[in-house]
């Protein structure tokens, strides 16, 4: 497995949200997390990413135990993370904030990666590209979801956390970035995506996992055999 997790617990102070989950990706996999509110889907990432600290457990990428590595240690090892609604910053600029996606990385190895960073994302979001010089503040909802994933693909990563991308978005933008995930897979990239559109998610994936009461269970079988009334025994 590319990326897994063993035994997982953590928290917020004494509430323990995840109670021994398990998990694993497979390369090349988009796969789907989904779950009640308040389940710990959103631990899971954090956890998974270091920004959580684990009372017990051990993460894996690539066969190497990284349970105690720094979130910026994983980014430079190439795990991305796109955290939950728009999460960019609105007096800088586009290009400013995509700027922001190299930080994990020392001064030269910053510059040597920008110039062509930056292309690769305003390639794949021609409209970032017209407005490069705007204040992403001043952008529409759909357009800051393009910034923000552009930040997390920034770094060029193997594996990105995507927590709950279609917040908030118009029906349209959310095909156009549910096809933008399918397109970066094609392209090598394995994806873990916290969702709670779910039928939208459940086109794109290959692997799904159900979080509940602090556990993640996979689902054994095509996650696009989950009819509506199924999904919502599990939400």
């Amino acid at each position: 497995m590319m990326l897994s997790a063993t035994d997982l617990r953590a928290g917020y102070g004494a509430n323990l949200v995840l109670q021994g989950a398990q998990f694993a990706l497979g390369e090349g996999s988009i796969c789907g997390i989904i779950g009640p509110n308040g389940a710990g889907k959103t631990t899971l990432l954090r956890s998974l990413y270091g920004l959580l600290p684990l009372q017990s457990g051990e993460v894996r990428f690539d066969g190497r135990d990284i349970t105690r590595s720094s979130p910026g240690e994983r980014l430079r090892a190439g795990i991305g993370y796109v955290p939950q609604e728009r999460n960019v910053f609105p007096n800088l600029t586009v290009t400013e904030n995509l700027e922001l996606g190299l930080i994990a990385f020392a001064p030269a190895e910053r510059a040597r990666r920008l110039h062509g960073r930056l292309e690769k994302i305003f390639a794949l979001f021609p409209r970032l590209a017209e407005r490069r010089g705007q204040l992403a503040g001043l952008m529409s909802g759909g357009e800051q979801r393009m910034v923000a994933l552009g930040i997390g693909l920034m770094a060029e990563p193997r594996v990105l956390f995507l927590d709950e991308p279609t917040t908030g978005l118009a029906p349209l933008v959310v095909h156009q970035l549910m096809a933008t995930i399918k397109a970066l897979n094609r392209d090598g990239l394995s994806t873990v995506v916290v969702e709670q559109n779910v039928l939208s998610l459940l086109d794109i994936v290959d692997e799904l996992y159900l979080v509940k009461a602090g556990r993640c269970t996979r689902y054994e079988g095509d996650p696009r055999s989950l009819g509506q009334q199924k999904i919502w025994e599990y939400m």
